[in-house]
Protein backbone atom coordinates (compact mmCIF):
# COMPACT_ATOMS: atom_id res chain seq x y z
CA UNK A 1 0.00 0.00 0.00
CA UNK A 2 3.23 2.43 0.83
CA UNK A 3 4.22 1.67 -2.50
CA UNK A 4 1.35 2.34 -3.98
CA UNK A 5 0.77 5.85 -2.39
CA UNK A 6 4.27 6.86 -3.58
CA UNK A 7 3.90 6.06 -7.23
CA UNK A 8 0.74 7.83 -7.15
CA UNK A 9 2.14 10.39 -5.56
CA UNK A 10 5.24 10.68 -8.56
CA UNK A 11 2.77 10.37 -10.74
CA UNK A 12 1.11 13.21 -9.84
CA UNK A 13 3.99 15.59 -8.75
CA UNK A 14 4.86 15.09 -12.92
CA UNK A 15 1.94 16.05 -13.61
CA UNK A 16 1.93 19.75 -12.65
CA UNK A 17 4.68 20.53 -15.41
CA UNK A 18 3.24 24.21 -15.26
CA UNK A 19 5.39 24.07 -11.60
CA UNK A 20 8.16 21.98 -12.07
CA UNK A 21 11.69 23.07 -11.80
CA UNK A 22 14.66 21.63 -10.54
CA UNK A 23 18.35 23.31 -9.89
CA UNK A 24 20.69 21.33 -12.44
CA UNK A 25 24.08 22.86 -12.60
CA UNK A 26 26.26 21.97 -15.26
CA UNK A 27 28.99 19.59 -14.22
CA UNK A 28 31.81 17.33 -15.44
CA UNK A 29 31.29 14.70 -12.51
CA UNK A 30 27.50 14.11 -12.59
CA UNK A 31 28.38 10.66 -10.65
CA UNK A 32 29.28 12.94 -7.85
CA UNK A 33 26.42 15.33 -7.93
CA UNK A 34 23.46 13.01 -7.81
CA UNK A 35 21.98 14.91 -5.14
CA UNK A 36 22.04 17.79 -7.17
CA UNK A 37 20.47 16.31 -10.19
CA UNK A 38 17.71 14.37 -8.11
CA UNK A 39 16.09 15.02 -5.07
CA UNK A 40 14.99 11.06 -4.57
CA UNK A 41 18.81 10.59 -3.26
CA UNK A 42 19.14 12.81 -0.58
CA UNK A 43 19.33 11.28 3.10
CA UNK A 44 20.26 7.87 2.09
CA UNK A 45 23.44 7.56 2.64
CA UNK A 46 25.35 5.22 5.78
CA UNK A 47 26.26 8.64 7.51
CA UNK A 48 25.21 12.51 6.82
CA UNK A 49 27.56 13.98 4.17
CA UNK A 50 28.57 17.33 3.14
CA UNK A 51 29.40 18.19 -0.88
CA UNK A 52 31.40 20.87 -2.70
CA UNK A 53 32.23 21.38 -5.95
CA UNK A 54 34.23 24.39 -7.72
CA UNK A 55 33.84 24.94 -11.53
CA UNK A 56 35.83 27.31 -13.59
CA UNK A 57 34.60 26.83 -17.20
CA UNK A 58 36.00 28.32 -19.96
CA UNK A 59 38.93 30.30 -18.49
CA UNK A 60 41.08 31.37 -21.09
CA UNK A 61 38.54 33.08 -23.28
CA UNK A 62 37.56 35.28 -20.72
CA UNK A 63 36.33 35.12 -17.02
CA UNK A 64 33.29 33.56 -18.73
CA UNK A 65 31.48 31.25 -15.95
CA UNK A 66 32.56 30.49 -12.63
CA UNK A 67 30.26 28.35 -10.24
CA UNK A 68 30.89 27.15 -6.60
CA UNK A 69 28.04 25.13 -4.73
CA UNK A 70 27.71 23.24 -1.23
CA UNK A 71 25.40 20.66 0.05
CA UNK A 72 24.44 19.03 2.77
CA UNK A 73 22.27 15.86 3.45
CA UNK A 74 21.17 13.45 6.59
CA UNK A 75 18.43 11.51 7.96
CA UNK A 76 15.22 13.14 8.60
CA UNK A 77 14.72 11.79 11.84
CA UNK A 78 16.64 9.52 15.00
CA UNK A 79 17.26 6.14 14.28
CA UNK A 80 19.33 3.31 15.89
CA UNK A 81 22.66 3.07 14.64
CA UNK A 82 22.09 -0.22 12.76
CA UNK A 83 18.55 0.73 11.13
CA UNK A 84 18.65 2.59 7.69
CA UNK A 85 16.99 5.83 7.68
CA UNK A 86 13.61 6.07 5.88
CA UNK A 87 13.40 9.81 5.48
CA UNK A 88 15.84 12.06 4.01
CA UNK A 89 16.21 15.73 3.57
CA UNK A 90 18.64 17.80 2.00
CA UNK A 91 20.13 21.53 1.53
CA UNK A 92 22.01 23.02 -1.36
CA UNK A 93 23.33 26.10 -2.48
CA UNK A 94 24.74 26.99 -5.96
CA UNK A 95 26.29 30.47 -6.86
CA UNK A 96 26.88 31.04 -10.55
CA UNK A 97 29.31 33.94 -11.76
CA UNK A 98 29.44 35.00 -15.47
CA UNK A 99 31.78 37.24 -16.97
CA UNK A 100 33.63 38.05 -13.77
CA UNK A 101 30.43 38.61 -11.57
CA UNK A 102 28.34 40.78 -13.88
CA UNK A 103 25.59 38.41 -13.72
CA UNK A 104 25.33 36.45 -10.69
CA UNK A 105 22.61 33.51 -10.27
CA UNK A 106 21.97 32.18 -7.09
CA UNK A 107 20.01 29.21 -5.97
CA UNK A 108 19.03 27.61 -2.62
CA UNK A 109 16.95 24.31 -2.51
CA UNK A 110 15.65 22.02 0.24
CA UNK A 111 14.85 18.49 -0.74
CA UNK A 112 12.96 15.98 1.07
CA UNK A 113 13.01 12.13 0.30
CA UNK A 114 10.98 8.65 1.28
CA UNK A 115 11.98 5.80 0.55
CA UNK A 116 10.20 2.31 0.91
CA UNK A 117 12.82 -1.58 0.67
CA UNK A 118 11.89 -4.46 -1.06
CA UNK A 119 13.77 -7.10 0.97
CA UNK A 120 14.41 -7.88 3.89
CA UNK A 121 18.22 -6.92 4.23
CA UNK A 122 17.53 -3.66 2.78
CA UNK A 123 19.75 -3.76 0.30
CA UNK A 124 16.89 -3.04 -2.31
CA UNK A 125 14.29 0.14 -2.67
CA UNK A 126 12.32 2.79 -4.29
CA UNK A 127 12.74 6.12 -3.17
CA UNK A 128 10.60 9.36 -4.19
CA UNK A 129 12.04 12.77 -3.52
CA UNK A 130 9.89 16.23 -3.41
CA UNK A 131 11.82 20.08 -3.03
CA UNK A 132 11.67 23.89 -3.05
CA UNK A 133 14.13 26.01 -4.91
CA UNK A 134 14.49 30.02 -4.45
CA UNK A 135 16.46 30.95 -7.25
CA UNK A 136 17.62 35.14 -7.42
CA UNK A 137 19.54 37.08 -9.91
CA UNK A 138 21.77 39.96 -10.15
CA UNK A 139 22.78 41.81 -12.72
CA UNK A 140 25.52 44.52 -12.25
CA UNK A 141 25.49 47.03 -14.69
CA UNK A 142 28.55 49.06 -13.86
CA UNK A 143 30.18 46.09 -15.45
CA UNK A 144 28.32 46.62 -18.62
CA UNK A 145 29.22 48.65 -21.28
CA UNK A 146 26.72 49.11 -25.14
CA UNK A 147 27.48 51.18 -27.51
CA UNK A 148 24.82 52.53 -29.83
CA UNK A 149 23.58 49.69 -32.42
CA UNK A 150 20.61 49.17 -35.37
CA UNK A 151 19.86 45.85 -35.19
CA UNK A 152 16.28 44.08 -36.23
CA UNK A 153 14.86 47.61 -36.64
CA UNK A 154 15.45 48.81 -33.65
CA UNK A 155 17.94 51.46 -32.15
CA UNK A 156 19.44 50.62 -28.95
CA UNK A 157 21.19 53.52 -27.38
CA UNK A 158 24.27 53.01 -24.44
CA UNK A 159 21.13 53.24 -21.82
CA UNK A 160 19.32 50.10 -23.30
CA UNK A 161 20.90 48.03 -20.40
CA UNK A 162 17.88 49.14 -18.36
CA UNK A 163 15.36 47.12 -19.67
CA UNK A 164 17.53 43.87 -18.00
CA UNK A 165 16.55 45.96 -15.15
CA UNK A 166 15.97 43.95 -11.93
CA UNK A 167 15.12 40.18 -11.96
CA UNK A 168 12.41 39.16 -10.09
CA UNK A 169 12.92 36.03 -7.55
CA UNK A 170 11.72 32.78 -8.59
CA UNK A 171 10.12 29.77 -6.44
CA UNK A 172 9.46 26.66 -7.79
CA UNK A 173 9.50 22.66 -7.06
CA UNK A 174 11.38 19.33 -8.56
CA UNK A 175 10.51 15.79 -7.88
CA UNK A 176 12.51 12.27 -8.55
CA UNK A 177 12.32 9.61 -8.05
CA UNK A 178 15.43 6.78 -7.99
CA UNK A 179 15.89 2.60 -7.79
CA UNK A 180 18.96 1.61 -5.64
CA UNK A 181 19.89 -1.61 -5.18
CA UNK A 182 23.43 -2.45 -3.69
CA UNK A 183 25.47 -6.28 -2.94
CA UNK A 184 28.78 -7.33 -1.59
CA UNK A 185 30.01 -6.82 -5.09
CA UNK A 186 28.42 -4.27 -6.66
CA UNK A 187 26.19 -0.98 -6.02
CA UNK A 188 23.41 -0.07 -9.48
CA UNK A 189 21.50 3.30 -9.04
CA UNK A 190 18.84 4.08 -11.54
CA UNK A 191 16.38 7.49 -11.42
CA UNK A 192 14.78 10.03 -13.47
CA UNK A 193 13.79 13.93 -12.01
CA UNK A 194 11.30 16.58 -13.57
CA UNK A 195 11.88 20.25 -13.83
CA UNK A 196 10.64 23.07 -15.35
CA UNK A 197 13.06 25.83 -15.88
CA UNK A 198 11.22 29.47 -15.96
CA UNK A 199 13.01 32.27 -18.66
CA UNK A 200 12.26 35.64 -18.09
CA UNK A 201 10.86 37.38 -21.22
CA UNK A 202 12.10 40.61 -21.05
CA UNK A 203 10.37 43.48 -23.35
CA UNK A 204 12.81 43.84 -25.74
CA UNK A 205 13.21 39.70 -26.65
CA UNK A 206 12.69 39.65 -30.34
CA UNK A 207 11.44 36.03 -30.04
CA UNK A 208 9.18 34.74 -27.61
CA UNK A 209 10.88 32.33 -24.78
CA UNK A 210 10.30 28.85 -25.16
CA UNK A 211 9.50 27.45 -21.85
CA UNK A 212 9.32 23.41 -21.79
CA UNK A 213 8.75 20.78 -19.24
CA UNK A 214 12.20 19.14 -19.01
CA UNK A 215 14.04 15.99 -18.04
CA UNK A 216 16.87 13.99 -16.33
CA UNK A 217 17.84 10.49 -16.50
CA UNK A 218 20.80 9.08 -14.46
CA UNK A 219 22.56 5.37 -14.22
CA UNK A 220 25.12 4.83 -11.94
CA UNK A 221 26.99 1.04 -11.31
CA UNK A 222 30.03 -0.08 -9.93
CA UNK A 223 31.21 -3.59 -9.72
CA UNK A 224 33.73 -5.52 -7.93
CA UNK A 225 36.42 -6.77 -9.99
CA UNK A 226 40.01 -9.28 -10.18
CA UNK A 227 39.45 -9.11 -6.10
CA UNK A 228 39.59 -5.66 -5.10
CA UNK A 229 39.53 -3.21 -8.06
CA UNK A 230 36.64 -2.09 -9.01
CA UNK A 231 34.53 -0.62 -12.53
CA UNK A 232 32.40 1.97 -12.55
CA UNK A 233 29.85 3.56 -15.12
CA UNK A 234 28.11 6.51 -15.39
CA UNK A 235 25.44 8.05 -17.71
CA UNK A 236 22.83 10.42 -17.97
CA UNK A 237 20.63 12.14 -20.30
CA UNK A 238 19.35 16.00 -20.42
CA UNK A 239 16.51 17.49 -21.69
CA UNK A 240 17.17 21.46 -21.30
CA UNK A 241 15.86 24.51 -22.62
CA UNK A 242 19.23 25.05 -24.07
CA UNK A 243 20.05 21.51 -24.83
CA UNK A 244 19.64 18.26 -25.14
CA UNK A 245 22.39 16.20 -24.61
CA UNK A 246 23.49 12.89 -23.25
CA UNK A 247 27.06 12.24 -20.28
CA UNK A 248 28.21 8.61 -20.33
CA UNK A 249 31.98 7.42 -19.43
CA UNK A 250 33.48 5.00 -16.71
CA UNK A 251 36.52 4.96 -14.32
CA UNK A 252 38.45 2.11 -13.28
CA UNK A 253 39.34 1.71 -9.05
CA UNK A 254 42.52 0.70 -7.60
CA UNK A 255 42.75 -0.07 -4.00
CA UNK A 256 45.64 1.45 -2.11
CA UNK A 257 47.08 -0.65 0.45
CA UNK A 258 46.28 0.63 3.93
CA UNK A 259 47.37 -1.05 7.35
CA UNK A 260 44.81 0.21 9.54
CA UNK A 261 42.30 -1.83 6.55
CA UNK A 262 40.72 1.80 5.56
CA UNK A 263 38.96 1.94 2.49
CA UNK A 264 41.49 3.29 -0.27
CA UNK A 265 40.80 3.64 -3.81
CA UNK A 266 41.96 5.79 -6.09
CA UNK A 267 40.16 6.07 -9.63
CA UNK A 268 41.11 6.49 -13.57
CA UNK A 269 38.28 7.26 -16.08
CA UNK A 270 36.97 9.52 -19.29
CA UNK A 271 33.59 10.83 -19.60
CA UNK A 272 32.32 11.96 -22.71
CA UNK A 273 29.71 14.84 -23.26
CA UNK A 274 27.47 14.74 -26.62
CA UNK A 275 29.40 17.12 -28.80
CA UNK A 276 31.21 19.03 -26.37
CA UNK A 277 33.76 17.45 -24.81
CA UNK A 278 36.22 14.41 -23.70
CA UNK A 279 36.64 14.73 -20.01
CA UNK A 280 39.46 12.70 -18.18
CA UNK A 281 39.18 12.41 -14.51
CA UNK A 282 40.83 11.58 -11.13
CA UNK A 283 38.92 10.44 -8.25
CA UNK A 284 39.99 9.60 -4.55
CA UNK A 285 38.22 7.50 -2.28
CA UNK A 286 39.60 7.72 1.73
CA UNK A 287 37.04 6.70 4.29
CA UNK A 288 35.29 9.54 4.85
CA UNK A 289 36.73 11.60 2.05
CA UNK A 290 35.91 11.21 -1.62
CA UNK A 291 37.65 13.73 -4.35
CA UNK A 292 37.35 14.42 -8.04
CA UNK A 293 38.97 16.09 -10.26
CA UNK A 294 38.31 16.82 -14.30
CA UNK A 295 39.40 18.60 -17.12
CA UNK A 296 37.12 19.09 -20.41
CA UNK A 297 38.93 19.15 -23.45
CA UNK A 298 36.68 20.71 -26.14
CA UNK A 299 35.50 19.28 -29.60
CA UNK A 300 33.45 22.23 -30.46
CA UNK A 301 34.30 25.26 -33.39
CA UNK A 302 36.21 27.32 -30.28
CA UNK A 303 39.29 25.17 -31.21
CA UNK A 304 38.92 25.33 -34.86
CA UNK A 305 38.70 29.30 -33.91
CA UNK A 306 42.14 29.57 -31.69
CA UNK A 307 40.12 30.26 -29.28
CA UNK A 308 41.27 27.33 -26.39
CA UNK A 309 38.89 27.33 -23.23
CA UNK A 310 39.90 25.55 -20.41
CA UNK A 311 37.44 23.97 -17.95
CA UNK A 312 38.57 22.65 -14.66
CA UNK A 313 36.31 21.00 -11.52
CA UNK A 314 36.70 20.14 -8.32
CA UNK A 315 34.66 18.08 -5.86
CA UNK A 316 34.72 16.69 -2.82
CA UNK A 317 32.92 15.02 -0.14
CA UNK A 318 33.11 14.54 3.07
CA UNK A 319 30.75 12.12 5.53
CA UNK A 320 29.85 13.08 8.84
CA UNK A 321 29.07 10.38 10.81
CA UNK A 322 30.43 7.51 12.46
CA UNK A 323 28.33 4.57 11.57
CA UNK A 324 30.67 1.89 9.17
CA UNK A 325 28.94 -0.18 6.29
CA UNK A 326 29.93 -3.78 5.96
CA UNK A 327 28.10 -3.65 2.96
CA UNK A 328 30.47 -2.65 -0.80
CA UNK A 329 31.66 0.53 -0.21
CA UNK A 330 31.28 2.32 -3.78
CA UNK A 331 32.12 5.80 -5.21
CA UNK A 332 28.65 6.90 -5.39
CA UNK A 333 27.60 5.37 -1.90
Amino acid sequence: MKIRCLILFFCIAFSLKAKLCAQTPYSSQNFSMVNYLNPANVGFSVNSQFNSFFRNQFAGVGDAFRTIGVAADFKLFKQADDEPNIFGVGVQAVSEKVLGGALQTNYITVNFANRVFFNKLKTKYLSLGIGGSMITRNLDKTQLSFGDQYNSGRYFFNSSADFVASFPTKYATNVGMMYNSSGQNMFFQLGASSYYIFRTAVNQSYNTVNQNFQMNYLFNFEHRILEENTILFHADYQERLEVTNYYVGMALGFPIPDKNENTRRIYFGCFYRMKDATIPYIGYLFNKYKFGISYDIYQNNMTTANLHPQTIEFNLTRSLGKNKSNKFVTFFN
